[in-house]
């Protein structure tokens, strides 16, 4: 079967986004999980213990069927991205998306000694999107940032997550750590697919991230020099 030039580059195209979404799906599932599997060893120690408190058992397991349900609100809200449909939208507060973004961070946070703050610089925070999708984002900034941080030399590990606004109708949102900048070559590639400076990264967080804030119709801009480096989503407001 012979299949025509713009047929073929057609398919070509649909299962370049078959792979790429399947890809994406993994890794965003990587992080419920393995929250899960550390909620259900946690769990594990305390039915162990001589006494066991039925309010801690009720909390962790409260917690598991948080991450299950975020799992499944993961996989429905990256379809949005493929779909060609119109979606609902509705007003989200940029400040709940960071301080979410933050509480969920926490726990990782103080294992490795970083310490995490958020400074806001504007009112304008309401925009028009989808909520999860734009907490997902923001967290695969900070999980960039946390691996940036994965440094000995670094006394005093930061993150700070900066809201401000850009220019009339578009507020920032930033993600700065301390940690080893970028390396220049890969810059301007760094929001896409597969694109890593880690020995076993994956490259998706950041794309996935670049794809959910373009879809949000904003833009991903990446500061970095040898020491530092900010993440930064731009929104329309309006």
């Amino acid at each position: 079967m012979e299949i025509a030039g713009g047929d073929l580059g057609k398919q070509w195209e649909r299962e370049t986004t078959v792979r790429v979404m399947t890809a994406y799906v993994a890794h965003e599932l990587n992080h419920p999980l393995g929250t899960i599997i550390n909620l259900a060893n946690t769990l594990s120690r305390h039915l162990a213990r001589p006494v066991i408190r039925p309010q801690d058992i009720d909390e962790k397991l409260k917690d598991i069927k948080a991450e299950a349900i975020r799992a499944t609100t993961i996989i429905k809200h990256l379809r949005l991205l493929t779909e060609r449909r119109p979606t609902t939208k509705s007003s989200v507060c940029l400040t709940e998306v960071c301080q979410e973004a933050i509480d969920r961070l926490k726990e990782l946070a103080l294992a490795k000694q970083i310490r995490v703050r958020l400074s806001l610089h504007t009112n304008q925070t309401q925009v028009n999107g989808v909520k999860a999708l734009l907490g997902t984002a923001l967290q695969n900034f900070l999980l960039n940032g946390v691996a940036a941080l994965d440094d000995p030399t670094i006394a005093a590990r930061r993150l700070m997550i900066r809201i401000a606004a850009k220019t009339p109708g578009t507020t920032a949102v930033q993600v700065f750590d301390n940690g080893c900048g970028l390396p220049e070559d890969i810059r301007d590639r760094i929001f896409e697919p597969f694109v890593t400076t880690r020995p076993g990264g994956s490259g998706l967080g950041l794309a996935i991230a670049g794809d959910i804030i373009r879809w949000h119709r904003g833009r991903v801009v990446c500061h970095s020099r040898r020491r530092g480096t900010c993440m930064e989503m731009i929104l329309p407001t309006e």
